[in-house]
């Protein structure tokens, strides 16, 4: 990359200047509609809606501008750009509630699936917002590339985790929407961490050198963004781990499952492993040979006797340890397989080896 002069990056800071009413509109018409279309994807749990909000979502320039006002010692500017931010970013918020409150949205359904993937943020989410403020950076340095600012922007979340709180919110579901915007704050941050690298790598660094009160106001502005970035990559690590750690425990119960049926037809539909609570639940059908139709019985008689031998609480055990509870939900389903030729009747294969899985 070729170093640029800077100046550049200073066109970034809005919000001053003789033009800022005119900004000021244009970026709160822009955020409005962005979370009005955010919220109404999310709502109708249509993806290509919700990247649609992102496309006109102006929050990426403020936070560019925040980065720049580090990198050449503005800590005023800096200050006074977070402040419009994190503004901005309530009063998104606070409109996306209004939207599904004015729209009498019925909170007996079930949360669409896009809402509840922005209520879990991870390390993996981190490393999506560096990059993509690294992109959005460079993308603003280099006039020649702002056709990738499109791709910028769809790369990095902003206005749909906010969008998520207000839903989540109206939900009466205020710890889902905490993970929201901690979302939006990871991507906040790591933003303007790797933009703060850009800037410093096209120029930023000869204002630095002309002062010594500069120096001291760049390091003062990035260590508070790395404090404020480690605060966050603290709880996304922690829950990344307990992410991969329940996704470990739930695929050995379910091979559990299988291994402790041994040859009778068991098919597991769901293992849901939740670390903090030290607790599972397993959602299974067993399936019945076609005489066991003509007996009466409770469930728990009509069982294969292969399920018997060994009980499944010491399997759930094993995998587990003693300090779990376990919930089995379970259903039983009539299966045999018939010979065209012969018309005969036997046991059905398992699911997974009809299925080849």
């Amino acid at each position: 990359m070729t170093v640029r002069s800077f100046g550049t990056v200073k066109e970034i800071i809005r919000f001053e200047g003789t033009d800022r009413l005119g900004y000021w509109r244009r970026f709160s018409m822009l955020l409005g509609l962005a979370v009005v279309i955010a919220t109404m994807g999310l709502v109708r749990d249509s993806g290509a809606v919700i990247i649609a909000a992102m496309l006109v979502a102006p929050l990426m320039t403020p936070i560019l501008g925040i980065a720049a006002a580090i990198t050449t010692g503005w800590i005023g500017r800096a200050i006074r750009l977070i402040a419009i931010v994190w503004l901005a970013a309530f009063a998104s918020v606070f409109i996306a509630w209004l939207i599904v409150w004015l729209s009498d949205f019925p909170r007996g359904v079930l949360l669409p699936g896009e809402v509840l993937s922005r209520t879990d943020p991870g390390a993996e989410d981190l490393v999506i917002a560096l990059a993509a403020g690294l992109a959005g950076a460079y993308v603003q340095i280099q006039k020649s590339e702002l056709s990738l600012l499109p791709g910028a922007a769809i790369g990095v979340s902003l206005v749909p985790p906010l969008a998520t709180a207000g839903i989540l919110l109206y939900f009466k579901e205020p710890t889902q929407a905490l993970e929201a915007v901690l979302l939006f704050a990871t991507n906040f941050g790591a933003i303007i961490l790797s933009a703060c690298g850009v800037y410093l790598a096209t120029g930023a660094g000869r204002l630095l050198l002309t002062s010594s009160k500069r120096r001291l106001r760049f390091s003062m502005g990035l260590s508070m963004a790395l404090l404020f970035l480690v605060g966050i990559m603290a709880h996304l690590f922690t829950t990344t781990y307990w992410r991969y750690a329940e996704t470990r425990a739930e695929s050995a119960l379910a091979d559990g499952i299988l291994r402790w049926a041994e040859g009778v037809p068991v098919e597991v539909i769901r293992v849901d492993v939740r670390a903090a609570e030290k607790h599972a639940e397993v959602w299974a059908i067993v399936d019945l040979s076609s005489e066991a139709q003509y007996q009466v019985g409770a469930a728990a008689d009509l069982l294969p006797e292969q399920l018997k031998k060994t009980e499944f609480r010491s399997v759930a055990k094993e995998v587990l340890g003693p300090d779990f509870s376990i919930t089995v939900r379970y259903q039983l389903r009539y299966a045999w397989d018939i010979e065209l030729a012969t018309f005969e009747i036997g046991p059905a294969a398992p699911v997974s080896s009809r299925s080849g899985n």
